[in-house]
């Protein structure tokens, strides 16, 4: 399944991470892609807030991988591996120890890096920036991509939290 969506702001970016965060489980991970400053970030602290967590969520992008703790039952870890250049540097992060218990909600920033490496259903967000040469603004498309029905079902769900916040 796949869903196009257009953000005209970082405000609705970040809240189309909080809509989204009303379908994602312990331990689901999140892939998310685009360009540098596409808006990774600003979604990823949608989610975040929309789990209760405060706060601004920088991107972990010195420290690569950031642990937030949600409540007793799940944690939320946000990585950033825009500074990694192959799959062989993850072994030495610790994010194996995430993308595969089940109490972690795992987002990775440049995820395009890692999915072939992970050996778990994950949904993909790709970030791209639409220039709009009548205005100094700049939009995101941003698209949503499951290729399995574990993802399909939980974007169903998500489509219809989106039809009923805009009708």
């Amino acid at each position: 399944m796949r869903i196009d969506i257009i953000s005209n702001s970082s405000i609705f970016t970040k809240n189309l991470g909080k809509k989204l965060s009303r379908v994602i489980s312990k331990g689901d991970i999140i892939l998310f892609s685009g360009e540098l400053g596409g808006g990774k970030t600003t979604f990823i602290s949608g989610i975040a807030e929309g789990f209760g967590l405060k706060g601004n969520l920088s991107s972990p992008s010195f420290t690569i991988l950031n642990e937030y703790s949600i409540d007793n039952l799940r944690k939320f870890i946000h990585a950033d591996l825009y500074r990694l250049e192959n799959t062989g540097e993850i072994n030495g992060i610790g994010l194996d120890d995430y993308l595969y218990d089940d109490i972690s909600i795992v987002c990775v920033e440049w995820g395009e890096k890692i999915k072939d490496y992970i050996k778990k259903e994950y949904l993909e967000i790709n970030l791209s920036y639409l220039i709009d040469k009548s205005s100094i603004s700049t939009k995101r498309k941003i698209i949503f991509n499951s290729s399995s029905q574990y993802w399909d079902l939980r974007l169903a769900r998500f489509k219809k939290i989106m039809e009923k916040s805009s009708g």
